[in-house]
């Protein structure tokens, strides 16, 4: 079982950075602060400076950001993908992987453009994006890493970036990242295929990772289902423990008078988690498996003990009459009293 790391320090530099040249330059605005981090100054031809002996200009483009959108995007998805990428492989590979791919999406997108005004993290990102992606298609430790819903995201910004419908955008920089990272997974982890048939099934199956971005989202949108199922005027209620399983109790009942939508089900299982969170103080995290991303609580980092919440899923699939408030009673026994061991509840 691969325990992703809560966070990269790569990532935390990188974003350190990134930051601090967002704030001196007023996000881009202010050119006069990005004369030295340009690829090369304005109304130069070709990479004088670059060839004179300043070869910074090379790698910092990517600490440019031009708006807070632009800045804010980018950070997120080096957040995520960054951690994938420090806890499989280390410190020393994510920094000289951001410093090749950064390099190389930086000049090809001078080289295409012959414009030193572009910027930004995303050359780097869609080179971790492509390194994991394909990585992931021959190495067991990756193969569960990237959601089916970042995938398509991914790709279909990339496409959308090169339509010209959401203004100027590095695309050079972003197809250089891509194709490098897929190179590069695609070069050094053809080994892995021999590997993954040896590796037992309860270490591919079985992943913990912090949530993502993506998972954050989804998360937070099956939450809202749950408090739109309570009058405007009592939502308040759902502030408490007491208030979160009246609602799901509330919304089962209804739900056995009509047929379920397995979504909106999943979604009672997240009300039961934030419930047995506030009771126990316990994390979110996800459990990567055959069937997907299922959300799971952590109750320990030192001894990792999981509980997946596919409680209030399972008793409906099998058409059991329950009380929704013994249920979390249980489950609060289970989650205090079990050792080490992952419960699958």
């Amino acid at each position: 079982m691969t325990t992703q790391k809560r966070y990269s320090s790569v990532s935390v530099a990188l974003i350190a950075i990134s930051g601090a040249v967002a704030l001196l330059s007023s996000f881009g605005a202010s050119q006069g602060a990005l004369g030295l981090l340009l690829i090369a100054s304005p109304g130069q031809e070709g990479l004088r400076e670059v060839l004179a002996g300043q070869v910074w200009r090379l790698v910092t483009p990517m600490f440019i950001h031009f708006g807070i959108m632009h800045f804010v995007f980018n950070m997120m998805w080096l957040w995520d993908l960054g951690k994938v990428i420090e806890t499989r492989k280390g410190v020393r590979f994510y920094l000289l992987f951001v410093i090749a791919v950064g390099t190389i999406a930086n000049l090809t997108q001078y080289f295409f453009t012959r414009s030193p005004f572009f910027g930004g993290m995303s050359g780097v990102v869609y080179g971790l994006f492509g390194y994991i992606w394909i990585r992931g298609r021959a190495d067991a430790d990756f193969g569960s890493a990237l959601h089916k819903t970042t995938v398509v995201m991914m790709l279909a910004w990339f496409v959308l970036c090169w339509t010209g419908l959401v203004g100027p955008i590095a695309n050079w920089a972003h197809t250089a990242g891509l194709l490098l990272g897929a190179a590069w997974a695609f070069a050094t982890g053809r080994g892995h295929d021999v590997a993954t048939a040896a590796t037992p099934r309860a270490a591919m199956e079985e992943q913990v990772e912090y949530l993502s971005t993506s998972d954050m989202l989804q998360i937070e949108a099956q939450r809202q289902w749950v408090r739109d199922q309570v009058q405007p005027d009592a939502r308040y209620r759902y502030d408490s423990v007491e208030g979160k399983l009246d609602v799901i109790a509330a919304v089962v009942s209804r739900m056995s008078q009509r047929p379920a939508d397995a979504r909106q089900i999943k979604s009672l299982d997240i009300a039961l988690g934030d419930a047995l969170v506030q009771e126990t103080g316990a994390r979110w995290a996800t459990l990567n498996g055959r069937d997907g991303r299922t959300p799971v609580l952590i109750m320990s980092e030192a001894r990792m003990t999981i509980f997946p919440l596919l409680v209030i899923a399972r008793l409906m699939q099998g058409n059991q009459s329950f009380d929704v408030h013994q249920v979390f009673r249980d489950t609060l026994q289970t989650l205090r009293a079990t050792p080490v061991v992952a419960a699958h509840l």
